[in-house]
């Protein structure tokens, strides 16, 4: 049967048989067909999903159409709805405002953060010009096997240290907290101070990579003496033994004339990219700083620019460099007037026959044009000529005849050394040092290297005298001296000199900053949490309680009976009528019912509580009678 041909079913059994014959769905739109709710030639609607979804929705509408028109039916109160709707809607467009503003700058810090982790974006005012230069001369490196790096970032990686150590050690700045050397003053022989840089072992690490790395490997010129394994004072005067004339010259301030742009050039001649020159530069280089206090608190002030530190250990090595043209150039000069050229640091020496010795004002002119065209200075009172017919002196060596020690000093040394074998150390010095034992042992040394027959038993004396008036040195010490000794082998390596050896820590990564309204929400969610018990039960936990017997005993703590304490109420009465018939009162009595009563609805009978209860009703009612 068709659901446009039902009848009326008047009997169960009609409606079981014609729910038999065809489905429940056609049985109810045969119905409502029937009886008027939906017309006669449609069919069952196919989509029972979209039309639950759109009734929801037109009862949506129908709701929201009736909010409304009560609404304008009070205009105070649609006035209202609108203006609550208007701040409603402007406080989301702000909090969206403040979201999406903390996601862009989340998302600048993350991107500046991955930046700063990966390069040397900036190294301090005046010096981060070329950082973004990252390429380096691959066949130039190749000439001298020099390691192949681009950015700072291999850098750090050769030097075995993070990228965050390598930015703290060459940043630049003009006023700091921190200082990466440790200034001194040395006295000088010819009177006068000289400032002394030692590096700080962090720097120290980093620069005597840079030293064992890349300078080492770089040819020198054969006039440079100074700082070079195998050559040495003794090699440098060498030349000069026998001269009619010898001449030198001293460049004034030679380490603190050469500042960073020229050791940047230096890097760069190498092959270096822009970038690597300047880190190596900033390395190697330290800002000259003066000492203040304020309120307390110590700062280091630049006075000036950048230059090499007398102290660190790769400063010798970068003036050979440097001076590779000067020595070419003053060596072909001297060759062609007849003399002969060499340089130990700062101290130039030329030396020449009888014919040379009239062309040596010719050649001090010559020369002092070179020092000016190569950005030196010649010191103006350490300019000497010396003749055959006095006594000649090449670095602290006399060269008149052979290689010899001046007699005045040698004999004076003797003179020291007996005083210091008789009567000990105290109270003696040699050239100014107080600690006299190690500078006369310093002393024999050198005179071992310039005469072996004369320094030898010298050099003997002094071990003696050592032996004799001063104690081994502690095991701490040995353990000093063998550590700075392996110091700068793993620098060169690039491992820790020492274990636990501190860098500098990465910067945190960059966290989403929060809007004012997730921290209320934040704020007000903790206080919540904080107010809800300690340990509240769950719902099953208190639902089972709720079911519980009331018989059900209760635990109690010291001093109480569980359960409906039938004893002890029964006990605390009597006690409180033998009380009454002793002291003829009726308060303790009238108490024990009140108590009685409190026991029986709390299932619990507190000794402690009758006790006091029951003596102060005593004492009330003998003092009321």
């Amino acid at each position: 049967m068709s659901a446009t041909e039902s009848k009326p079913i008047t009997t169960r059994a009609e409606l079981m048989e014609r729910l038999r014959n065809s489905s429940r769905q056609e049985v109810v739109l045969g119905e409502m067909q029937r009886l008027g709710f939906w017309p006669a030639n449609t069919g069952q609607p196919t989509e029972l999903e979209e039309v639950v979804k759109r009734e929801a929705e037109l009862s949506g509408a129908l709701q929201r159409l009736g909010q409304e028109l009560r609404t304008i039916q009070d205009p105070e109160q649609a006035l209202k709805a609108m203006r609550k709707e208007r701040l409603s809607k402007a406080r989301q467009r702000r909090e969206e405002t403040r979201l999406k503003r903390a996601r862009e700058r989340f998302e600048r810090a993350t991107a500046w953060h991955r930046r700063q982790s990966t390069e040397l974006l900036y190294l301090g005012e005046g010096v981060s010009a070329g950082l973004n230069h990252a390429e380096s001369n691959a066949e130039k490196l190749a000439r001298w096997s020099l390691p192949a790096m681009n950015n700072a970032s291999e850098l750090a990686t050769a030097m075995g240290i993070t990228l965050p150590e390598l930015r703290f050690l060459s940043f630049e700045r003009r006023v700091s907290r921190i200082s990466h050397y440790r200034r001194f003053a040395m006295p000088k022989k010819t009177g006068g101070e000289r400032i002394i840089s030692a590096p700080m072992p962090r720097v120290k690490r980093l620069q005597y990579w840079v030293l064992d790395n890349i300078l080492a490997k770089v040819p020198l010129h054969p006039a440079a003496h100074g700082f070079i394994p195998g050559r040495s004072i003794v090699s440098n005067a060498q030349p000069h033994v026998g001269k009619a004339v010898v001449i030198n010259l001293d460049l004034k301030n030679f380490f603190p004339s050469v500042n960073l742009p020229r050791i940047k050039g230096v890097f760069r001649e190498l092959g270096y990219s822009e970038q690597l020159a300047s880190t190596l530069g900033l390395i190697c280089t330290e800002t000259p700083v003066e000492e203040v206090s304020v309120d307390g608190e110590k700062f280091f002030v630049a006075t000036g620019e950048r230059a090499l530190p007398q102290g660190a250990p790769s400063s010798p090595a970068l003036t050979n460099i440097l001076c590779r043209r000067l020595d070419a150039r003053a060596q072909s000069c001297a060759a062609k007037l007849g003399f002969t050229y060499t340089r130990y640091a700062d101290d130039l020496t030329f030396s020449g026959d009888a014919a040379a010795r009239k062309l040596a004002g010719k050649l001090l002119w010559r020369v002092k044009q070179i020092i000016a065209d190569e950005g030196f200075t010649p010191h103006p009172e350490k300019q000497h000529v010396m003749s055959d017919a006095h006594c000649q002196s090449v670095t602290g060596i006399v060269v008149n005849k052979k290689l010899s020690l001046d007699r005045g000093t040698l004999r004076r040394f003797r003179a020291t050394l007996f005083q210091v074998e008789k009567d000990g150390p105290a109270g003696k010095q040699w050239n100014g040092n107080d600690n006299v034992i190690d500078a006369l042992e310093g002393y024999a040394q050198f005179i071992k290297m310039v005469d072996a027959d004369k320094g030898a038993p010298l050099l003997q004396q002094v071990r003696a005298a050592r032996a004799k008036w001063i104690s081994p040195a502690p095991a701490a010490s040995v353990t000093a001296v063998r550590r700075s000794s392996g110091f700068r082998a793993l620098s060169a390596q690039g491992k820790e000199p020492w274990a636990g050896f501190w860098q500098a820590a990465a910067a945190p990564a960059p966290m989403l900053e929060k809007t004012q309204q997730q921290l209320a929400l934040e704020k007000a969610g903790a206080g919540r949490k904080a107010a809800a018990p300690a340990s509240a039960p769950s719902r099953p936990a208190a639902r089972a309680a709720a079911e519980a017997p009331a018989s059900a005993p209760v635990q109690g703590g010291r001093g109480t009976f569980t359960g409906r304490p039938w004893v002890a109420v029964i006990i605390q009465v009597y006690f409180a009528i033998t009380l009454c018939l002793n002291f003829r009162t009726p308060l303790p009595f009238v108490v024990a019912v009140v108590l009685a009563v409190l026991a029986w609805r709390n299932y619990s009978a507190k000794w402690p509580r009758y006790f006091g209860a029951m003596f102060a009703a005593v004492l009330a009612g003998v003092l009321l009678r």
